[in-house]
This record gives C-alpha cells, structure tokens and sequence, in this order.
C-alpha cells in the first residue's frame, strides 16, 4: 500500500515539473524590456576627506578584558570574608525579592521582642525578626528596630570567594 502511494506521488511529481510553465511569461517579458531600455547615468561616489590618525591614549589604564589579580581584589575591597552560603536551602518568601524593591512599613512588639512590617514589590506585608533571610544576596536580619532592618549579605566575587556587607532597609514615611 505505501509503495503504490509513493509511485503515485513521484508520478505526480515527475508530471507536475514537465509541463510548460507559461504563468511566468509575463515577468520575463517585463524583465527583458526593462533590459532593453535606455541605461540610467548614476553619479560617482563622492570623495571622502582622508581621517587624521587617533592616537590612543589609554594604554597605561587596566585593560577592561583582563581579570584582576585576587590579592588586589581582596586588599582592594576592605570587606569580611566569609563562608559560602548554603545554596540547596529552601528559600523564604522574601528572599525571592531584590532588597530595593522592599520596603519597611513600620514594627510592632514588645520592648525586647520587636517584629519589622516589610512590604514586597506585589504587596504583601511580611512580619520579620532577627534571623529571617530577605534579599536575594543571601540576606540575614541582625537587627530590628522601630525604625530600621539591618541585614547581612553574602556576596561572592565571582571567582568563588564570598564576602559580607551590611545593608539597612528604613522605613518609608
């Protein structure tokens, strides 16, 4: 059955690309009198004023495709550094959100026990204490108070070395 459909098929084929194709037979005569007509002039290009030579001047600057020497990138940055985060945890609601798009709308509590009211970019108020990761930088909250969050990052040179910096998120009035 399939032999007989794919005979079929080449017949066709074979029938279809013989024939006289006389559609185009108008395009060709328009192409041949445009051929025949009288050949349009077109101007030179004009001449280009020849360019004065640059001299570069940036070659004692750090070439910008280099990677720069570890031990002058760690004197260099004057931060902390410290153990690589844990990258299999699962991560918490506000962790998911980068720090600026956060927005500490005020606290509540008790005087020793104060939880900070955080508002993330689709409007959800989170309630945080000391401990609660936020940020996309690995971020831990050190410290919470009627007016602030302080937070811990970790985050990595690029060549696998981890470094702290602290961040503070205000309240917004």
């Amino acid at each position: 059955m399939k032999y007989t459909i794919f005979v079929i098929g080449v017949g066709i084929f074979l029938l279809t690309s013989c024939s006289a194709r006389d559609e185009f037979l108008e395009i060709d005569n328009a192409l041949a009198e445009a051929s025949l007509m009288q050949k349009v002039n077109v101007e030179p290009l004009p001449s280009f004023p020849t360019q004065s030579n640059y001299d570069y001047q940036s070659q004692a600057q750090r070439d910008p495709f280099h990677i720069i020497d570890k031990d002058l990138d760690l004197t260099a940055s004057k931060k902390t550094q410290v153990t690589e985060p844990d990258l299999m945890r699962v991560k918490e609601s506000l962790e998911l959100f980068d720090l600026p798009s956060l927005e500490m709308v005020g606290s509540m509590g008790i005087p020793g026990k104060l939880w900070g009211l955080v508002s993330d970019p689709t409007g959800t108020v989170s309630k945080v204490t000391v401990g609660d990761r936020i940020g996309k930088n690995f971020g831990q909250i050190i410290e919470v108070n009627e007016t602030e969050l302080v937070i811990v990052e970790k985050v990595s040179n690029g060549q696998g070395v981890w470094f702290s910096q602290s961040r503070s998120i205000l309240v917004e009035e």
